[in-house]
């Protein structure tokens, strides 16, 4: 029974902050800034592994965060 009234109350708190404009979900670990500066360190030759490391993420969420800059940029042009 408690299940269902957390289940229930994360859904109204959900979506409230929709209403209001405000982001769900958990925030990204890197900002649009940080994954271009990412993206272009690799670009230069950098090793992925080293960078994901600097910025304290995983390989994995750093290649992740990348897909999303490219999708990003392939938008604006």
């Amino acid at each position: 029974m408690e299940q269902i009234y957390m289940l229930e109350r994360a859904a109204g708190a959900s979506a409230g902050k929709e209403a209001r404009g405000l982001p769900t979900g958990r925030p990204a670990k890197l900002n649009a800034t940080t994954r271009a500066g990412a993206a272009q360190r690799i670009k230069d030759g950098a090793i992925p592994d080293q960078v994901a490391a600097e910025l304290g993420v995983s390989r994995s969420t750093l290649y992740r965060e990348l897909r999303k800059n490219r999708k990003s940029a392939s938008y604006e042009g």
